[in-house]
């Protein structure tokens, strides 16, 4: 194995590796088996491309299109065509999976399940590091610099760690890199030779080792041990959903603190994905599901950027739950019993919970989080694969209770009225322009939230960009469009400036009914919507968004006030609670296009777009031609090679005699002509060249001749043949006559065919599909572009001189 061929393995090596950091994140690891082929073969590809003298811009290029092909196969190949090449099916599913890849990454966290999208990403993205790798230590040959490719992959994977087990990876990702640094060093050394040397005594006393390897094993490990000892000084990020501050290395019992990460993102994910996943099932007593919703964690602090929860004390789970804060015994509630089961791979760390719960019946290790009152994994507890039971109150205050509310305490107006110093004051105006003829909190909230969804002109959209910031506050209510997560920061925002408390929650509307009674609940579902602070009630729901979930009861106040529509969860069983992306021109509300009461024909299965269902569109068409023009490209050599030997050998009438005309004695002799001749001699360098035997332009016919009968192993009749070719050659190069016999052609098969006998199978297919003599065709195109530019400035010089 030669310097380079170890440098690229060990690449590779080094490569699955520190992917390796990526083991504790999805499960099951098959994907990994997937990855470390692909490496493989990216490495083996390289190896073949670099000895064959193309340039190096294409080695990374082909092995991109052959990674590209078997990841079609992999995970496209029923859509692919023959099963290989990426078809616009093919790459309508890649373009799929990927979209399901990235939602994944947003829904689960560690460990997550291997689905198919979340797969892809992973083998796709540790097979790009390892071309990175590939390309820059081996094609490019600056070894070191490949330890930026690894350290990305390496960041990224232990970034997202569920344990702090780092130093594991690390240790393994090191000696990779170090691996490959050694490699590339023996190589370097091998070129000049034993640069130390000593006598017999000198070498024993440094311990008869290389003082080189010896420097090289201390500086390595210094290294190593630096790697793992200076990150215990430094700041540190938690992973995961929940971060931890103080209370010790776990979320603990009483005194921990817990914060989370915005989960808009991940909302915003969940609603923008093609296909609904079921997450839970449920059942429920109460008389009314479709107030059903299923709450997960609450949006207290906004920084003028985004809505986030901010830190929160956390106690271990009482039975009962502490009594609700702010709510009095004389409003209205009923007792709600709800049986909740999750799918496996949901692995949120907050419990979905209707809202107030009461009291908890779960299995795992919890705490309770009084602010929201929500329970939270502790030490990696999840909520995937549970059966829990929520006792629940449904609250029904009256209007009267509600207009009468007090001002909130000190402690509540304190946290959620908060908003930043340079809050716009557009918004501020804007809110109280809607509420200018509503005398009290609870007035101004209804008036909000009957502007948003019925009388000031707003419409839903996910597409519009999921950002809770104040400037996109300003853009929603110019714009009136948006989601969710638009209509619930904004009016929460809002609220805060007439001096209501409010924050925004995240979780489940009710979902879809199913035939046995059941509600089933998916990504579909992911809702956000504002909860309002009264006195002597709590917090209360409200539902801006126009279309989505259900009012609350106690926000339709009668003649009052605009009705809010309350739009009813699907009892169909397989139907979908989704709301359409966005309202067509053809339908009244968004009501009537969610619920079906949509005529318009504009809407039809393509989506008014014009096109057919089984048409391709623009960006499809490109795709296909590039993909052809690629495999034009890959099969170029191949059919040039074939073209140049045919065109070499060419059977075309021979001239009879000599220049005379006539042979000796009146007999016809038939002969080569000279072109055809040298034809023949460069078809023979070439098929040397073909199977390893380079040519050399300073060797006479003969000596050309010598040398490939030796490295071929040539006997006996192609060895006679290549004589015979090189006699032919010389008579035509440098005698005054030349006198040939047609059966050189033949020669040159007959010696074709023993260099072919005397090599391995992969040189005889390299030879085939990737001949090395094509490189004649590649200076032949450089030669003609220069010849060609010569020409044209030549032409301007001329022209410029003329004009003087």
């Amino acid at each position: 194995m030669n310097g380079r061929t170890r440098i690229a393995f060990c690449g590779a090596a080094a490569t699955m590796l520190t992917a390796l950091c990526l083991w504790p994140l999805v499960t099951p690891n098959g994907w990994l088996v997937q990855a470390a082929f692909l490496v493989l073969v990216v490495t083996c590809l390289g190896l073949g491309l670099r000895r064959i003298p193309v340039p190096r811009p294409v080695v990374p290029a082909v092995q991109l299109v052959v990674v590209l092909l078997l990841l079609t196969v992999f995970y496209a190949g029923g859509s692919a065509v023959g099963g290989v090449l990426p078809g616009p099916g093919a790459v309508r599913a890649l373009d799929s999976l990927v979209s399901d890849g990235i939602n994944e990454m947003t829904q689960y966290s560690a460990p997550a399940p291997a689905r198919p999208g979340l797969s892809l990403i992973l083998v796709s993205g540790v097979v790009l590091i390892g071309l990175l790798v590939d390309l820059v230590a081996v094609t490019y040959q600056r070894v070191a610099l490949a330890g930026l490719p690894l350290l990305a992959l390496y960041s990224v994977g232990t970034g997202m760690h569920p344990k702090n087990t780092v130093w594991f990876w690390f240790l393994l990702a090191a000696f990779g890199y170090l691996a490959l640094l050694m490699a590339e060093g023996r190589d370097r050394l091998s070129r000049w030779g034993r640069v130390f040397h000593g006598t017999p005594a000198t070498l024993a006393g440094s311990g008869g080792g290389n003082p080189l390897t010896g420097t090289g094993y201390r500086i390595a490990a210094l290294a190593v041990v630096a790697g793992l000892l200076l990150p215990l000084g430094l700041p540190t990020l938690d992973s995961g959903l929940l971060g931890r501050i103080g209370g010790g290395p776990g979320i603990g019992g009483g005194g921990a603190i817990i914060t989370a990460v915005n989960p808009l993102a991940s909302l915003a994910s969940s609603l923008s994905r093609q296909t609904n996943t079921d997450l839970l099932n449920y059942t429920t007593s109460s008389t009314d599901p479709s107030d059903q919703y299923l709450r997960i964690v609450d949006l207290d602090k906004f920084d003028g950027t985004s809505w986030s929860p901010s830190s929160h004390t956390v106690q271990s789970v009482a039975s009962p739950l502490p009594a609700t804060d702010g709510l009095s015994a004389n409003v209205p509630a009923q007792a709600v019993q709800t049986r909740i089961t999750t799918i496996p791979g949901y692995v949120q760390q907050w419990l979905p919970m209707p809202y107030p719960a009461i009291s908890v019946s779960v299995a795992g290790d919890w705490r309770y989080e009084p602010e929201g009152r929500t329970l939270v994994g502790a030490k990696g507890q999840t909520a995937g694969g549970l059966k829990y039971t929520v006792n629940s109150l449904t609250v029904n205050p009256t209007i009267d209770q509600l207009r009468k509310a007090g001002k909130p305490p000190a402690a509540i107006a304190d946290t959620y009225l908060s908003l930043p110093k340079n809050f716009p004051a557009a918004i501020v105006t804007a809110a109280e322009g809607v509420t200018k003829d509503a005398a009290t909190p609870y007035d101004k909230a209804v008036a909000l939230q009957n502007w948003f969804t019925s009388t000031g002109g707003f419409s839903y959209n996910t597409e519009v960009k999921a950002d809770t910031s104040s400037n996109a506050m300003l853009d929603f209510l110019r714009d009136k469009q948006g989601f969710c997560v638009h209509f619930a920061s904004t009016m929460a925002a809002m609220a805060r400036a007439l001096g209501i408390p409010a924050r925004v929650s995240v979780g489940f509307t009710p979902g879809t009914r199913q035939s046995d009674g059941s509600w089933e609940v998916g990504t579909k579902d992911a809702h956000a919507w504002p909860e309002l602070y009264f006195s002597g009630v709590g917090w209360l729901r409200f539902e801006p968004t126009p279309g989505r979930g259900a009012a609350p009861d106690y926000t339709v106040p009668g003649s009052t006030t605009t009705p809010v529509n309350k739009p009813q969860p699907s009892d169909a069983p397989g139907a979908a609670a989704t709301p359409a992306p966005k309202a067509s021109a053809g339908c009244i509300s968004e009501v009537q296009q969610r619920t079906g009461g949509c005529s318009n024909g504009a809407s039809g299965a393509n989506g008014g777009s014009g096109q057919s269902a089984g048409g391709l569109n623009p960006l499809e068409l490109a795709l296909v031609a590039a993909g052809a023009l690629i495999l034009l490209l890959l099969l170029t050599p191949m059919l040039w090679r074939l073209r140049a030997r045919s065109r070499r050998l060419r059977r075309t009438p021979p001239r009879r005699g000599g220049p005379g005309g006539g042979g000796r004695g009146g007999a016809e002799r038939f002969e080569l002509s000279e072109q055809q001749v040298l034809a023949a001699w460069t078809e023979l360098i070439d098929s040397a060249w073909d199977v390893g035997i380079p040519p050399d332009e300073a060797e006479t016919p003969r000596r050309i001749a010598a040398r490939i009968v030796e490295l071929g192993e040539l006997r006996d009749e192609p060895k006679a043949a290549a004589g015979r070719l090189a006699l032919a050659t010389e008579q035509v190069l440098y005698a005054p006559r030349a006198e040939v016999h047609p059966a050189l052609r033949q020669d040159v098969r007959t010696v074709r065919d023993g260099l072919r006998a005397s090599v391995g199978r992969s040189v005889r297919i390299r030879a085939v599909l990737l001949p090395p003599s094509s490189a004649r065709l590649r200076r032949r195109i450089s030669g003609g572009f220069a010849a060609a530019f010569e020409r044209s400035f030549g032409r301007l010089r001329r022209r410029g001189g003329s004009e003087e």
